[in-house]
């Protein structure tokens, strides 16, 4: 059982069932705590270390990301503050022009990054941005850098 929860097939099912609700307000609260109690298995499964290194940050968040799904999860760019990261997989909301249920969803990922000392920023959303792929930024928690936006 624990081996099926780290697959891509298991990811894109709950990925399904979380953008059903997050484009929904009146779920808004269950789908704060779904996104936050999965990114909380995540954690316990995968044991992370806390870092203040940008670089092991952005490691550290494609490690959490399905064994099986590595390539939809990319790496672009790292500079001394900030590394920018790329998520590949088709999204429920790509094109749907639901930037707020994106916002909902991606508390998963700024979940993650909160327990392993980084913050994440969307920069680019499917939702809306007309590119297959979301844009993200990560920095170390309490840092004052600002991304820009990265395109690859």
């Amino acid at each position: 059982m624990r081996e099926r929860l780290k697959t891509q097939k298991t990811f894109n099912s709950i990925l399904k069932i979380l953008a059903f609700f997050s484009k929904r307000k009146f779920f808004d609260k269950l789908t704060f705590w779904m996104t936050k109690s999965n990114a909380k298995l995540n954690i316990r499964l995968n044991k992370p270390k806390y870092t203040d290194d940008v670089r092991e940050l952005a490691e550290t968040w494609k490690k959490m990301m399905p064994a099986d799904g590595q390539e939809f999860f990319k790496i672009a760019k790292i500079s001394e503050d900030i590394a920018y990261t790329e998520i590949h997989l088709h999204c429920p909301l790509r094109g749907t022009g639901h930037i707020e249920a994106c916002n909902k969803l991606m508390n998963y990922d700024r979940t993650l990054m909160r327990e392993v000392g980084g913050e994440l920023i969307v920069l680019e959303s499917q939702s809306n941005s007309g590119k297959n792929y979301c844009s993200l930024a990560i920095r170390k928690k309490g840092s004052d850098q600002t991304p820009q936006s990265f395109s690859t």
